[in-house]
């Protein structure tokens, strides 16, 4: 069964959904005017929404008619994302990257929208000296020649340094921040250490308690992308 916050597959027609397809709109909006093709999802801390918020956005990207998306889950430390969809595979990011299996043998398509999911496979702690070496340079080099648009789950930005190397590597970031959770302050410290041309926006997730009491505000992300 899915996560029920996966508005893009388990509520289409919700108004939740919809501020997921504004994002779409706005990263699509963006590719035109520069090149967008590996955006970073990340958030400051542990549980603010950015795995759900790289899911639905990654399932809408793929949805879009001639476009073809991959979603990495890089956050090898607590890999989620086969979790949130219900689904268990043999291998991930973690055996590329280790040389035990190859890009094409590990990314699993889901359907009906087609998206393409590279997930974390088995978790490890030598994160940081496997994201900044060469395979994993090799690996994005070889999933942007397949892929229009390739979303990277990061790590949270206030633990480790993770995902700093991924935004230096890509060419945008989202940082999620959770409301009544994530402090102001924190969010200021991080940004500092972050390379401000990368940074597309922040999101803010107000609530991921209950679907039914969650709501994603856009506002300030539209405000930096238009």
């Amino acid at each position: 069964m899915f996560e029920p916050r996966l508005v893009a597959i388990t509520s289409p027609s919700s108004s939740y959904c919809e501020e997921y397809r504004s994002l779409r709109t706005h990263v699509l909006h963006k590719s035109q005017k520069q090149k967008l093709q590996a955006i970073v999802v990340a958030s400051v801390g542990p549980a603010e929404g950015k795995s759900v918020t790289a899911l639905n956005l990654s399932w809408l990207l793929a949805q879009t008619d001639g476009v073809k998306c991959l979603l990495i889950d890089s956050d090898l430390r607590m890999p989620s994302l086969t979790d949130y969809l219900g689904i268990e595979t043999e291998s991930g990011l973690s055996e590329v990257l280790a040389g035990q299996s190859t890009l094409k043998e590990s990314v699993v398509k889901l359907e009906p929208a087609g998206l393409h999911l590279l997930p974390g496979g088995e978790p490890r702690s030598d994160v940081a000296e496997l994201i900044s070496g060469p395979k994993f340079k090799e690996i994005l080099r070889e999933a942007r020649e397949m892929f229009d648009y390739v979303i990277i789950d990061a790590p949270p930005l206030g633990i480790f340094t993770d995902a700093t190397v991924l935004i230096n590597q890509s060419d945008g970031a989202l940082l999620v921040v959770r409301a009544n959770r994530t402090r102001y302050s924190n969010v200021d410290r991080v940004m500092e250490s972050l390379p401000r041309e990368r940074m597309l926006g922040v999101i803010l997730n107000q609530s991921e308690d209950v679907l039914d009491e969650s709501h994603y505000n856009y506002g300030y992300y539209k405000k930096r992308l238009d």
